[in-house]
This record gives structure tokens, sequence and C-alpha cells, in this order.
């Protein structure tokens, strides 16, 4: 019996878990190689399943399975890895103002030159970043929210970070000019 033949013949759930079977590991071992962390790839298997479940209909007529299994689960990873990373930023930063190693004036003066920065962008352009970086939105849910491509979204964020570094450049150079010759201009 062929195998296509055989994922005809059975129910999703019973793909599904031979599917689990077969791939475990290779799905397993793809999450950590991008992770270095058992528990998040184990989250990173367990979404990468359930996104295979979602999709078992066309999962069932497509050849490739082990490619897209493994494709999936790079990507379900890296957005975790990611989500995560932020996560410990903020954690970090909110860690570092109440121990005191940064002032409160100092994040407040922070957030206004960000917010500030941020509010010179196109509003398109500033939800992309926001909804990316704040929120830990994927490029592909940015897109469907916004009703484009993902090479639109690609571009916008591009696009926005190379605005906030030219302005962030410019901003300390003004900063780090000596006070005479921002008198004289």
């Amino acid at each position: 019996m062929s195998n296509e033949k055989e994922q005809q013949d059975m129910s999703n759930a019973e793909l599904l878990h031979m599917l689990y079977a077969r791939y475990f590991k290779l799905v397993y071992f793809s999450a950590y190689s991008v992770t270095k962390d058992r528990e998040l790839a184990q989250d990173a298997v367990q979404e990468t399943f359930l996104k295979a479940y979602c999709r078992i209909d066309s999962l069932k007529q497509q050849g490739q399975i082990h490619a897209w299994l493994k494709a999936v689960s790079r990507n379900v990873a890296i957005d975790m890895y990611r989500k995560q990373c932020r996560e410990m930023y903020s954690y970090r930063l909110l860690q570092d103002a109440c121990l005191g190693e940064t002032s409160v004036e100092g994040a407040i003066v922070d957030q206004d030159f960000l917010s500030g920065l941020l509010s010179s962008l196109k509003p398109i352009n500033r939800q992309a970043l926001l909804l990316v970086y704040e929120y830990g939105f994927t490029y592909e849910q940015l897109a469907d929210r916004q009703n484009t491509s993902i090479g639109a979204v690609k571009s916008r964020i591009h696009r926005a970070k190379q605005k906030l570094r030219g302005m962030a450049l410019h901003m300390e150079t003004i900063v780090e000019m000596p006070a005479h010759l921002l008198e004289a201009k």
C-alpha cells in the first residue's frame, strides 16, 4: 500500500497521530536547534503539530510533509525564541529600574525620546513596528491584519527601522555637539 493511499484512508486524527509518531524527533530537534531550550522546543513542537492539524486536509494532498513540518517547526521556534527574548529584555529593564541601576527619570526620558521618534513615522510603518516588536506579531499575522503581502510588511518594517536609525544618529550628533556650536546656528 502506498504512502499516499494510506494517508487518504486515514481519518484526520489518525493521520495526525501517525505524523506525530513519525516526525516528532525531526520537529523537536529542528525547534531545539533554534531555541537551545527543552521546554521552549516542546512548546514549538506542540504549536507545529497544532498548525499541522489545522492544515491536515492540505497536508494529505502534499507530498512534502517532512519538509513542511521541519520548516514550520523552525519558524515557530524562531517566533517563540524572539518573543522570549523580548520578554526577557522587558523584564531586565523593569528589574534594573526597580534596583535603581537606571533612574526612573532616565527611563521616562528614554520613553519620551522613543515616542517622539515613533511619532515621526508614517502611521502604517509605526503600526507595523509596534505590532511586530511590541506585541509579538509575526510578519504573516501582520500581513493578514493589514491586508497586504508579507513582502510589503517586510519593506515597511525595514524602511521604518532605517528612518529611526537615521533620526537617532542625527539626534546623537546634535547632543554630542559642543554648546558653542549649537548657539552659533
